[in-house]
């Protein structure tokens, strides 16, 4: 599937502009959050300001990498999948 990634980011960040209403997270992610000291604050930033880059995946046609640095300046990874226009599932994070 071919995307239009500056559609793509739009779309991210206009999610990630109503706060985290539109925003699920996996058990995964969540427990990535706690061992990697992110919360949802550190996520919306990310997904605001991030690079967006679409994560080639047989399973997820719609898998993105958003990466850009936490509120502390640390590298932040976010790994989402978009489900409709108004939201989006968080994988996992990382550094």
């Amino acid at each position: 599937m071919i995307v239009d990634i500056q559609e793509i980011k739009e779309q991210i960040r206009r999610i990630a502009q109503k706060g985290k209403e539109g925003i699920a997270l996996t058990r995964h992610a969540k427990e990535q959050m706690k061992e990697r000291e992110v919360d949802i604050i550190d996520i919306l930033n990310v997904l605001n300001w991030g690079e967006v880059v679409h994560d080639l995946d047989e399973n997820a046609d719609m898998k993105f990498k958003v990466k850009d640095k936490d509120l502390e300046g640390e590298p932040l990874c976010v790994v989402i999948i978009l489900l409709n226009q108004d939201s989006l599932l968080v994988i996992t994070v990382h550094g």
